[in-house]
C-alpha cells in the first residue's frame, strides 16, 4: 500500500492496522462467536456506527468481505493481506520515467522473442496520475494495445483459453516491473482516460490488425497493492 493513498477511504496504515485487529479478534474466538457485522467493524477500525456502515458496504464492494449466510461477514483472502501489506512511500517520478522506458524494452523484447505468444504489443500508452506535475506518483497506469502476429493469423483460430492465457502472460511480465504498475487491455485509444501519451508504438502496427472485441477493458491487477480498490 502507497503511503499518500487512502484505501476504501482510510489511510493505509488505518486500514491495515484495523485488519489486525479484526483477524486478532476472530482469532481468540471460537468458531461459532467469530463474525464481522457493522458494530464489531466500527470498532476494530474505531469508527462510529455510521462509518462501520460505510466501511461494510466498501470492503463487500471491494471484496474484502463476503456473507457467512447468518447475517455476519467473513473476511477473504484480500481482507486477510491487508493485515500483512507493507506501506511504502509514494514513486519518484524519475522512478517512474525509468519504469516506463523498461516496459518499452519489455514490448519491444516480447515482439522480437515471445514467438510462441500469438500476440505482440503495438502500443504502450500511459495515462494517470503520470500525466498530472505531481512529483510523487502512487501508481503507473500502462495500457496495452495488442496485435495478432501474423503467424498465428495464418495459422487459423485460437481457442479462448489459449487466448485469455497468452494475454495474461503480457500482462504479468509488464506488471512484474513494479507494483506500482497497473495494467489493462485497451482494444482503441480512446478507450484509455485522458490524458495519455503513446510512448511505444511497433514499427509494423500499420500492418497488425486490430486486438478483438473479446479484449476489451481485460484488467488483470498482478499485486496487492492494485488489487487494493481505492476510495
Amino acid at each position: 500500500m502507497v503511503a499518500d493513498r487512502q484505501y476504501f477511504g482510510l489511510e493505509p496504515q488505518a486500514l491495515r492496522a484495523g485488519a489486525e485487529r479484526t483477524l486478532a479478534r476472530l482469532s481468540a474466538q471460537s468458531p461459532d462467536t467469530a463474525r464481522i457485522d457493522v458494530r464489531t467493524l466500527s470498532d476494530d477500525f474505531q469508527l462510529d456506527a455510521a462509518g462501520g456502515a460505510v466501511l461494510l458496504s466498501a470492503f463487500l464492494a471491494g471484496g474484502m468481505l463476503h456473507p457467512d449466510g447468518a447475517g455476519a461477514y467473513l473476511p477473504t483472502r484480500h481482507f486477510r493481506q491487508c493485515a500483512l501489506a507493507s506501506v511504502v512511500a509514494p514513486m519518484s517520478r524519475d522512478r517512474a520515467k525509468s519504469l516506463i522506458d523498461r516496459a518499452c524494452q519489455l514490448a519491444a523484447q516480447i515482439n522480437k522473442e515471445w514467438t510462441r505468444n500469438p500476440f505482440t504489443i503495438k502500443t504502450v500508452i500511459v495515462s494517470g496520475s503520470y500525466m498530472s506535475r505531481r512529483k510523487e506518483l502512487s501508481e503507473l497506469s500502462l495500457s496495452l494495445g495488442l496485435s495478432r502476429r501474423q503467424e498465428a493469423r495464418a495459422a487459423g483460430a485460437t481457442t479462448s483459453r489459449n487466448k485469455d492465457e497468452a494475454v495474461r502472460q503480457i500482462v504479468e511480465a509488464v506488471a512484474a516491473l513494479s507494483s506500482f504498475i497497473t495494467v489493462r487491455i485497451v482494444s482503441e485509444r480512446h478507450a484509455v482516460p485522458r490524458p495519455f501519451s503513446v510512448v511505444f508504438q511497433a514499427d509494423d502496427v500499420a500492418a497488425d490488425s486490430p486486438a478483438p472485441a473479446w479484449e476489451r477493458f481485460i484488467d488483470w491487477g498482478a499485486s496487492f497493492t492494485r488489487r487494493l480498490a481505492s476510495r
